[in-house]
């Protein structure tokens, strides 16, 4: 997966999991799919990137005698979220259209690249001379 197009679904997954809940930098690993592959050194930069944004708050709290950080979502980062949901229509047309493009239309754009030679030869040869009448007159005057 493109790394620019991983990085958004990180951001949008991190706060999906936060809209949830008040979560910690382990649980959070956990609870994002497997698929994005999440480690802790893509995560905390992250976290700090969405609380740079305002998109969540942080609050640290003693737990077996650490301290650990807890992250929440703000305002912010839930329309952060539904700005991801609403886009994932756009998104979906244009996965639809590579698709659709790369499995189907192969053998679909096999006959219109056969005929568009017969129809472009043609209007070559017709531009041509015109030009060079125009050439010709300008010459002549």
């Amino acid at each position: 997966m493109d790394a620019q197009m991983k990085r958004g679904f990180l951001e949008a997954c991190v706060l999906a999991v936060l809209s949830r809940g008040e979560s910690y930098g382990y649980q959070i690993i956990k609870d994002v799919p497997p698929s994005l592959g999440l480690t802790e050194s893509t995560l905390y930069p992250l976290l700090k990137r969405l609380e740079g944004a305002g998109c969540i708050a942080v609050r640290s709290a003693e737990h077996n005698g650490r301290l650990r950080k807890y992250y929440r979502v703000t305002k912010e980062g839930r329309a952060r979220v539904e700005a991801f949901v609403e886009e994932w229509n756009e998104v979906e047309a244009i996965y639809r259209f590579v698709r659709e493009a790369a499995v189907g239309g192969a053998s679909a754009t096999v006959a219109p690249a056969a005929a568009a030679p017969a129809a472009t030869v043609p209007a070559a040869p017709a531009a041509a001379p015109s030009t060079k009448t125009l050439r010709t007159e300008g010459a002549a005057s």
